[in-house]
């Protein structure tokens, strides 16, 4: 424990120096989920009618696309963090060093996105608390933290999967960006952020609730439409966490392998 938290004070070091340094990365991030819920309204728009969309999803768009970009963001970052890292050690230089360290490999990466959910609490803070409020008032402040706590789960519950498939492709091809930016987008088309789960197929439905963050999602989306029943909440929520548990093993297995494989290979010059 004493070595994950040491891990985790380093990569908090890091990342907040570069935020901090780079004024311009914190201020978009602050302002991308208003972008992006913008411009998927005028896209909504254009396409169609408010109307339609609460007639057919059940809920208000502004909240369920604010909702969908905050998710987005969230999870997203920890993606990005945990596959693009072996890429950017690489470049850096700082891979044999990372490596060689002593510190387990798993460990190593498990910390790399902790830097992030503080990220992504002020987002909450500076984006979704606001909407909701202004959309429902004190009801709607309640259900923003909600949605606040449950993606944080989404974004835990990522972290196995992302790193079994990152380290996976990285020990068998290199590290290299193009099997990354293949990889990356079908995992975001699956988690369904910006369409109810429940209205895919049976098989589609089947298909992506083994991505652990997509069974959060939909009970974000749940409470966002009012459809937040007990056993619909506890299921999607319960069936993420024992997903990524047993998902602790090939991410176990994949660093590894990494790890060995870039013993093997040896420091370059």
């Amino acid at each position: 424990m004493r070595s994950f938290l040491r891990q985790v004070k380093a990569e908090m070091l890091l990342v907040y120096a570069e935020v901090f340094r780079r004024k311009s990365t914190l201020v978009m991030s602050v302002v991308w989920p208003y972008i992006m819920t913008t411009f998927m309204l005028a896209l909504g728009y254009v396409a169609g009618s408010p109307e339609v969309f609460v007639r057919r999803v059940g809920a208000d768009p502004v909240l369920f696309l604010a909702t969908a970009s905050y998710v987005l963001f969230s999870t997203l970052s920890v993606v990005d963090d945990v596959m693009w890292r072996p890429v950017y050690d690489e470049h850096a230089g700082t891979l044999p060093y990372v490596v060689s360290s002593p510190t387990s490999t798993v460990l190593h990466y498990a910390a790399i996105p902790v830097p992030r959910f503080t990220l992504s609490l002020l987002l909450g803070a500076t984006f979704l608390l606001p909407v909701f409020t202004v959309r429902e008032g004190f009801d709607g402040l309640l259900s923003g933290f909600i949605v606040v706590a449950v993606s944080l789960v989404a974004a835990l519950t990522f972290i196995p999967l992302a790193v079994a498939v990152g380290l996976g492709l990285y020990s068998l091809g290199g590290e290299s960006w193009r099997a990354i930016n293949v990889i990356r987008p079908l995992f975001l088309v699956a988690m369904g952020v910006y369409y109810p789960r429940w209205m895919l197929s049976r098989v589609a439905y089947l298909v992506t609730a083994l991505l652990p963050p997509s069974n959060c999602v939909e009970v974000v989306q749940r409470l966002v439409v009012r459809l937040g029943e007990v056993n619909e909440v506890l299921i999607p929520l319960t069936l993420a966490v024992v997903l990524a548990v047993v998902q602790l093993y090939p991410m176990r297995r994949s660093a590894r392998r990494w790890e060995v494989a870039k013993l093997r290979e040896g420091v370059k010059v």
